[in-house]
């Protein structure tokens, strides 16, 4: 009588720590670059009206910082006027060759002369780029209505 060994049995299954490892890392490479986008823009007091809570622009877009003194800030940069114009209208070639339209977003501080967003708005229509948006903070409780 031949006697077998006898037979292991195997764990069948797979290992799952690289694919935690992976979901993991991009887990964080999400929440840092959604992070990053609102790092970029800096803090302004913009007026209280109803509209969108929501400020954001879809990737490509620009957004135009004007500062309560008349300055215009770009990525929290601050620029010339003539930089930001001549800013605005590559982004725009840009879209135009995408086939997609610029969006612009134009941040106002409460302080700001209105003379220098109406000064940027002509310089921008100008050069074409005349839909935009200007942003504004919801105000809070009912907003002001009766």
């Amino acid at each position: 009588m031949i006697l077998s060994p006898a037979k292991r049995e195997r764990p069948y299954g797979f290992d799952m720590t690289p694919m935690i490892d992976v979901v993991l890392q991009l887990i964080i490479f999400f929440l840092f670059t959604s992070q990053l986008s609102q790092v970029i823009r800096s803090p302004i007091d913009l007026p209280e009206e109803k509209g969108d809570e929501q400020q954001l622009v879809a990737p490509g877009g620009v957004v135009i910082d004007v500062s309560g003194e008349g300055g215009y800030l770009v990525e929290g940069e601050p620029r010339s006027l003539e930089d930001v114009v001549r800013l605005v209208s590559l982004e725009q070639e840009h879209a135009k060759a995408v086939g997609q339209p610029l969006d612009l977003l134009v941040r106002a501080d409460k302080a700001c002369p209105a003379q220098f967003v109406n000064i940027l708005a002509a310089r921008l229509a100008a050069v074409g780029a005349r839909q935009w948006r200007l942003g504004t903070s919801v105000p809070s409780g009912n907003g002001g209505t009766p």
